[in-house]
């Protein structure tokens, strides 16, 4: 209670005191001094160890020396910090950061479904809206997680993804893209987006100039949308038109390069958009007509490092390209570009251009009010309503891909004893893959009277699994969940995940129920014989209720799959 009181205090004592700088600073940009302008143009992670020993010892001492944009409110500043304190950390850093700033911060965060953290609405991945297919849903996810986001002071959200998830293979669109139907994504994220704005949160399409088409990882290398103009403006940018035309604040270009439109290369490759003036300036600005703000994507991904001597040089290059926030910068970036624009080596115009823009965005989301509201609290019924959003989301969104044999629904009278085998993977990266959450379902089932076993994978050589233990249930239930950078690599199944799809193609298919809370296309690449399958794109709470629900017949399976799963190669139709 003392602690939240303090909390209190603070974000009071933060109202008046930013209000009270307000009204003695700059309400205009050009107002600013080079250091103020070029810090606009830099958006860090938290780390107040560097931003101590860069202030002298204070915070305030920090934004006098560097007067950066804002920060990303993400892992960094939870490193240490216990589960049941993370909410309450965020807000006392966030109040922090703003009582020590003479210009006014912002805030960021991914936020790609829901908030993970204690207290916050676990919300479905992106393609669940676009299997419920619903404007109106798709308009109440925006606002439930603007209204969540800004009652932890976060006014800028990178989401949602516009990439279209065309290649089966990649291995970072998936379940993160809502279709691969340029169409239903116009319409789709027109209202996502939307829905984040109308409630005070500026939306973030990202990975311009699309991803989904390339079999790898952004995250690893320099990836490619292979797709010729003609195709390219039919698909992914067609969706970045629209938007833009819909009025996005923000556009994250990816570490991906579009050789049908670049003529420009750099040691003999074509660099990606993060750095290609000619994608960014030329085709996303000029041609595009795009006046809101570029934001890079994270400058530590293997896709951009490496194209420079140094990383300093890198980051340069990228807002010469056009970047006008950098994402995670050194500090060296505002001493460097300082000096070089005082040398006559960058043009201010470059700076101004991208200054204009992001105080643009401040002033429309309210930061450069007097009265800017730092937190805001939900209500009782908002908080009601971001539940209830992500319930119908997750029940609209269940796709029975087949039934062949009319399996559902199952009656715990009928078939009393069932087995759950969670398909999850392990690693360094990706932690469990889900498992601890997955549990969840199984006690779900046990809920409604059912009597269940729960196993991790099933190792069909090792373990003695034949096709007589079968015998010992009524139903089988594989749940699968292959999610991105869960490790990170290519989604398919791999070593104990993929002995158990060798056991489960072994047993009775009349017993067997495969649901996928991750990628659709594992169903038809591994699972094509089992004839009762079932797609939920997410590996949460509410979806674990909604599959359930349809399992034993209380509601009807509603969604409509929409990406296409019969595809073997990622060409175009």
């Amino acid at each position: 209670m003392k602690f939240r009181f303090t909390i209190y205090l603070l974000v009071l004592a933060c109202g008046a005191f930013a209000q009270q700088k307000r009204e003695s600073s700059v309400g205009d940009w050009k107002k600013l001094s080079l250091r103020e302008k070029i810090g606009q143009t830099m958006l860090m992670l938290p780390d107040r160890e560097d931003e101590l020993r860069l202030g002298g010892g204070s915070l305030e001492g920090f934004f006098k020396n560097y007067p950066v944009t804002g920060f990303f409110m993400g892992w960094k500043l939870f490193v240490n910090v216990p589960e049941d304190q993370k909410v309450n950390h965020l807000k006392k850093s966030l109040v922090e950061y703003q009582q020590a700033s003479r210009l006014p911060l912002i805030f960021q965060q991914d936020y790609e479904n829901g908030i993970a953290l204690p207290g916050m609405t676990s919300l479905p991945r992106e393609m669940a809206l676009g299997a419920a297919n619903s404007t109106t849903l798709t308009y109440d996810y925006g606002t439930s997680l603007a209204r969540e986001a800004r009652s932890l002071g976060v006014k800028w959200v990178l989401h949602p993804v516009a990439d279209l998830s065309i290649n089966p293979l990649n291995p970072i669109v998936n379940t993160r893209g809502i279709s691969d139907d340029p169409e239903k994504a116009v319409r789709l994220l027109s209202r996502q987006l939307k829905g984040l704005q109308d409630n005070g949160v500026a939306a973030t399409i990202k990975h311009f100039p699309g991803d989904g088409m390339d079999s790898r990882d952004q995250h690893l290398t320099t990836t490619t949308n292979s797709l010729s103009m003609p195709q390219w403006k039919q698909y992914h940018g067609k969706v970045f038109q629209a938007l833009i035309d819909s009025g996005v604040a923000a556009i994250m270009p990816g570490h991906i390069t579009l050789p049908a439109y670049q003529k420009e290369k750099l040691n003999g490759f074509f660099p990606p958009a993060t750095l290609s003036r000619e994608l960014l300036t030329d085709l996303l600005k000029k041609d595009m007509g795009f006046k809101g703000v570029i934001v890079s994507d994270a400058m530590t991904m293997g896709g951009f490092r490496g194209w420079y001597p140094n990383q300093l040089e890198g980051e340069i290059q990228s807002f010469l390209a056009g970047v006008d926030v950098l994402l995670w910068p050194s500090y060296e970036f505002m001493d460097t570009v300082e000096a070089r624009i005082k040398r006559g080596e960058i043009p201010i115009a470059r700076l101004d251009d991208a200054v204009s823009r992001i105080w643009a965005m401040k002033k429309k989301y309210g930061l450069l009010d007097k009265n800017n509201q730092l937190l805001r609290e939900m209500t009782k019924e908002e908080k009601s309503f971001a539940q209830s959003t992500a319930q119908a989301i997750a029940e609209n969104a269940v796709t029975l891909v087949r039934d062949r044999n009319s399996a559902i629904p199952i009656d715990s009278a009928k078939s009393k004893k069932i087995l759950v085998i969670g398909v999850t993977t392990e690693s360094r990266k990706g932690g469990d893959g889900g498992l601890e959450v997955l549990k969840n379902f199984a006690s779900g089932l046990t809920k409604k009277g059912f009597d269940v076993d729960f196993q991790r994978n099933l190792l069909y050589e090792t373990q003695g699994w034949t096709e007589d233990v079968t015998s010992r249930y009524d139903k089988v239930i594989v749940a699968v969940v292959r999610q991105t950078h869960t490790p990170f690599g290519p989604l398919q199944l791999y070593d104990d995940e993929a002995q158990t799809a060798w056991g489960v193609n072994a047993m009775p298919k009349d017993k067997v129920i495969v649901v996928s809370f991750g990628s659709p296309y594992l169903l038809n690449e591994y699972f094509e014989r089992v004839n009762t399958c079932i797609n939920a794109y997410s590996n949460g709470p509410e979806m674990h209720n909604a599959v359930i629900r349809v399992l034993t017949g209380e509601i009807q399976a509603k969604g409509v799959s929409p990406v296409i799963l019969e595809r073997k190669n990622p060409e175009l139709n």
